[in-house]
């Protein structure tokens, strides 16, 4: 049962890295966390704040956000599955889960769906209405025709215009400046998508009651589980990956060495008195080293590290034990694990016009539990992907969705009841089940094997031949410096040598079945010679052997390097014209393995019974 979809699969970045079908580059990042100096908190926001919910994540990211690294999370995303929701690794599926919004962010999981009509008739009146009166004037061109334009506003206006709350606003108008902060802060750091300079109508549209209980982290996910679709099936010189990518940073980081940063000294973060003003998990992460200016040599490294990655070097459960959540940096947000017993549920996400399928029974192993084998087989829906703000003529999102908002209610409501999961804990030996299944059903390896796969077939090339092989030469040459084709490689034949000896232990026990044994172990100790050599090993205790001569028994102490010349001379028939090249060829080809400090017999084929 192959998890990879050919529809998904045909553009998909992985497949195109595997099958060297052209060079990727970085994706662009559509995410600002940096906008404090643009647009400034007023501590007169936070009762309104509070109201919606947002008031733990707002607080985190007017702290301050870290620099995030564009070739790590590319080498990342080009792992992502659509089929599945999540990240297909050497070390199994892995994906961000409602636990990791909840720890990272701390955005609410209870709540309505985040799902509302799109629609942008009338707009700027109703935005007018909203921001106070103000509204971005028309577009006109040089003829003096109006243009049409995004229904929304820019960053940019939106700082001239909100930018600072006046000192003695009265409250309808600090309720008003508190909703366009919150709708600036939202779209440039959760729902930032396409140019990553525009502020969309709808976003607003959703504070219009600002005490409105919204399913801020379910919606949130979603929107990054539909970036990564995307993102992961886009090849141009300009393609992006928007979203919470915070979130998904801090969660790399969190589990993977690649692309790790180092820690700098964080700054102090203040909570004026105020709980859920306590650091998120993400403050472990404060202030961070600068990523490398050389970003597509780093995206290589690192699509070189991934496929290199063992699930002995993932850190599992970055949170701790399931039983006893914590930090002890400092003290966590009350609403990091408020809401842990709706970390399990299968459950769709809404998101206005996306709705992604949440599956932590395919990823288990981060929670600490037990990995069933083959996961429970949840359609993630072709058809849920396709749908699309701009292309939908239909806008209502809450009627076209209405199957699934309700689903996700009652996963809530039965949620809730259970108060806590009942599952068994990780089994190794389940795990390493699953990861057979899943290693035989998915690919895993992006970077072709260094050498082609047939090579140790027959007699290596010519050095000379073996030097201009397209892995060699590109490593002399300076465009290639990661090591994972080889290990690629060297995994490929290992793996095929490890099949071939099962299949000669079923060789029948008589005299052809002895024979058949010999002429195996023959070849494969030709090919493992062939092998080490590739690798650049050059073994001198190798000998010729001669079909003319019948078998004959030498020892190491009885043998001199002057024999061994004299034995290759005679064996092997060189002609005047040989050329050096023509004659190394004919010698390599009748190498074979010497066992070390005893003695090797020289025997033909047609000599042996």
């Amino acid at each position: 049962m192959s998890l990879l979809e050919p529809s998904y699969d045909k553009v998909h970045r992985g497949r195109i890295l595997a099958e060297g079908i052209k060079p990727l580059v970085p994706l662009r990042l559509r995410y600002h966390g940096h906008f404090q100096e643009m647009m400034r908190y007023d501590d007169r926001y936070m009762v309104h704040i509070k109201a919606l919910g947002l008031l733990p994540f707002i607080h985190m990211v007017n702290h301050g956000s870290p620099h995030m690294n564009p070739a790590a999370i590319t080498a990342l995303v080009d792992r992502w599955r659509p089929e599945t929701h999540s990240f297909h690794l050497c070390t199994g599926e892995m994906t961000v889960t409602l636990q990791d919004m909840s720890m990272i962010l701390a955005l609410p999981i209870q709540g309505d769906p985040l799902c509302i009509n799109t629609g942008s008739d009338g707009w700027r009146e109703r935005m007018c209405g909203l921001s106070g009166g103000k509204c971005p004037g028309d577009t006109i061109n040089s003829k003096g025709e109006k243009l049409r334009v995004t229904a929304g506003a820019t960053f940019k206006w939106i700082a001239q215009n909100f930018s600072t709350c006046p000192e003695n606003a009265s409250e309808d108008e600090i309720i008003i400046y508190a909703r366009v902060y919150v709708w600036y802060v939202i779209t440039e750091t959760i729902f930032a998508d396409g140019k990553g300079n525009m502020a969309h109508w709808h976003w607003l549209k959703a504070l219009t009651v600002m005490d409105k209980k919204w399913s801020w982290g379910s919606a949130a996910l979603a929107f990054l589980y539909r970036q990564l679709d995307e993102a992961c099936r886009r090849t141009g010189a300009e393609a992006y990956i928007g979203g919470p990518l915070l979130l998904l940073s801090v969660w790399m980081w969190e589990h993977f060495p690649v692309g790790r940063p180092k820690h700098m000294p964080s700054k102090p973060y203040s909570d004026g008195g105020e709980r859920l003003k306590w650091p998120t998990w993400a403050y472990n992460w404060d202030v961070v080293s600068k990523p490398p200016t050389d970003l597509q040599n780093a995206y290589l490294r690192y699509t070189n590290e991934f496929d290199n990655l063992l699930p002995e070097q993932v850190v599992w459960e970055v949170y701790g034990p399931r039983d006893n959540f914590g930090c002890e940096e400092f003290r966590l947000n009350p609403q990091c694990d408020a809401e842990r017993n709706l970390w399990y549920m299968e459950c769709p996400m809404i998101c206005m016009w996306v709705v992604e399928h949440y599956m932590p029974q395919r990823v288990m192993r981060q929670f600490g539990l037990y990995q069933a084998t083959p996961p429970d087989y949840q359609d993630t829906d072709e058809a849920l992907h396709r749908l699309d703000r701009l292309k939908s003529k239909k806008t209502d999102w809450g009627k076209i969705h209405q199957k699934h908002v309700a689903r996700f209610l009652l996963c809530v409501r039965e949620a809730k009841k259970s108060k806590r999961m009942a599952a068994k804990p990780h089994c190794e030996d389940a795990f390493s089940e699953y990861l057979h299944w899943f290693l035989e059903n998915t690919r895993v390896k992006l970077l072709p094997d260094a050498y082609p796969e047939d090579i140790l077939e027959e007699p290596l090339p010519a050095w000379d031949e073996l030097r201009n092989l397209e892995y060699n030469q590109d490593v002399r040459e300076g465009r290639q410096t990661s090591f994972a084709p080889v290990m690629n490689f060297v995994r490929t034949e290992v793996q095929k040598q490890a099949d071939e000896l099962e299949g000669a232990l079923e060789f029948p026990r008589d005299e052809e079945g002895n024979r058949k044994l010999r002429d195996f172990v023959r070849k494969q100790a030709q090919k493992l010679q062939r092998f080490v050599n590739l690798l650049g090993f050059r073994d001198p205790e190798v000998v010729a052997t001669s079909s003319k001569e019948p078998a004959k028994s030498t020892s190491r102490e009885e043998s001199s390097p002057d024999d061994e010349q004299s034995s290759t001379a005679e064996d092997e028939e060189v002609s005047d014209d040989m050329s050096l090249e023509k004659y190394q060829r004919k010698v390599r080809s009748a190498i074979k393995l010497r066992p070390r400090n005893r003695p090797i017999v020289e025997s033909d084929p047609e000599d042996e019974p």
